[in-house]
């Protein structure tokens, strides 16, 4: 399976981006960004046309971004919560965990 280090906390490997998050971004930030990247890396960006085809359908339209956010948002008393959702987004499996590490995969 090929892997490519795209920037810092991201690698791409064949239909899978992990992506982690950086200590000033949120976790739907994140999750944005690794489809983003699974999106262009699954399109090559163009179509024949010279079209982008890499959009993706607002991640709200499948889960809340703030309550993605807060659930994995520090407790009052500063404690980290542990955790890990998995759902589908435009034809991608996105698995994030608490502390910010986000793997996207193709279906």
């Amino acid at each position: 399976m090929a892997t490519h280090q795209q920037s810092m906390g991201e690698t791409v490997r064949q239909g899978e981006v992990t992506y982690t998050a950086s200590d000033d971004e949120t976790l739907s930030e994140a999750v944005i960004a690794a489809l983003r990247t699974a999106a262009s890396s699954a399109s090559s960006d163009q179509g024949d046309d010279g079209q982008d085809i890499g959009v993706l359908t607002p991640l709200f339209e499948t889960v809340d971004p703030d309550a993605l956010n807060s659930l994995f948002s520090s407790t009052y008393s500063g404690t980290s919560r542990n955790g890990t959702i998995t759902f589908t987004h435009d034809g991608y499996d996105v698995t994030a965990t608490g502390d910010g590490h986000v793997v996207v995969s193709s279906e």
